[in-house]
């Protein structure tokens, strides 16, 4: 990666700066966008009372999707893979659970409080971890994913061992249980809005332009002073928040957590979810979830097959389309419009 001095400036001192130049604003893209979203908005509102049948479908690739949203900074832009979201997703769903079980903590109260902790946990780990590069940060949290499936069925006193932990209240908001399955659809459908506006932008800022750059050439980017292993903690924290979230709701929507939830199978199909979709999209993690997640529909003797299905498909995906299904499709509709502009 080489950083041209006339588009890009870094204060050595603070190690931030102008990595990349900044995009020009595009009225046409813009309101293309607007109206693309405010379709997928009515959609996805319509959508549960058109197919309610898939609602419980619908319920599970949202928790999956904000479990996998935060690994767009990290994997996708920052280029490390982590195999760990399944510790802040333990942390997310064992801690709210016993909490709410235990202390009588109200269940938005007990969320926050765990997601804070799998913040502060990922903020330790990242100090340690993310100093690491490629492979050897992967297998780093790859022991993070195996000691966590460990601990949820050892641990017996606080997780309730393989039998799991069960009883978990469901959410409450505003003296209203959030209990159907539409109910929990709405509420992820309005946390998942928010944490993809809030990765937006910070992809759009400078941490983002910054991530960015670390991900092309960490190596160019330490010589500019910057703190890559700061830049990098950060991305991870914000990933340990989301997925933290993700596994309070699930315990909340189920009402029931278990080492199950928590295997390594698991840790490596969040990350086939990011890479299916695209790393680098907001879209891509949601689209991955719905297809890993909805392969089971196909029937019970097919879901034994699943393992396989999905790795099959990330090996296609990563030889044909390495920017993921949804990269690879916004990337020929913005190839398209350019070659009809120039015409």
């Amino acid at each position: 990666m080489t950083l041209s001095p006339a588009d890009e400036s870094v204060s050595p001192a603070t190690g931030t700066g102008r990595f990349l130049p900044r995009r020009e604003r595009n009225p046409t893209g813009d309101g293309r966008r607007t109206v693309t979203a405010t379709i997928a908005l009515a959609v996805a509102v319509v959508l549960p009372f058109l197919v309610p049948g898939i609602t419980g479908l619908l319920v599970v690739a949202a928790i999956f999707f904000l479990v996998s949203l935060g690994l767009t900074l990290l994997m996708g832009h920052a280029g490390q893979v982590s195999l760990g979201q399944t510790l802040f997703m333990a942390i997310g769903g064992y801690g709210a659970g016993a909490l709410t079980l235990s202390w009588h903590w109200p269940t938005t109260v007990s969320a926050i409080a765990a997601a804070a902790l799998s913040g502060a946990v990922a903020f330790v780990l990242g100090r340690l971890f993310l100093r690491l590069r490629g492979y050897y940060f992967a297998l780093a949290t790859l022991g993070l994913a195996v000691a966590t499936q460990s601990l949820a069925s050892g641990w017996t006193g606080l997780t309730g061992g393989p039998s799991g932990m069960v009883a978990i209240p469901s959410l409450q908001l505003a003296g209203y249980t959030v209990f159907s399955d539409r109910a929990n659809y709405f509420v992820l459908l309005v946390a998942g809005i928010l944490a993809a506006a809030f990765m937006a932008n910070v992809k759009r800022s400078q941490t983002g332009r910054v991530l960015t750059a670390i991900g092309h050439d960490p190596g160019a980017a330490s010589m500019l002073g910057i703190n890559t292993a700061r830049y990098k903690t950060m991305a991870f924290v914000v990933s340990a928040v989301l997925a933290s979230l993700g596994g309070s709701m699930y315990a909340f929507y189920l009402r029931f957590m278990s080492p199950e939830v928590l295997s390594v199978t698991v840790a490596f199909s969040i990350v086939i979810m990011l890479a299916l979709g695209g790393a680098r999209t907001l879209v891509g993690p949601l689209l991955g979830a719905l297809i890993i997640q909805g392969l089971p529909i196909a029937g019970q003797s097919f879901a034994l097959w699943e393992p396989l299905v999905a790795g099959l498909l990330l090996i296609v995906v990563m030889t044909y389309l390495p920017r993921g299904i949804w990269g690879t499709f916004t990337a020929y509709l913005r190839n398209a419009a350019r070659r009809r502009d120039s015409h």
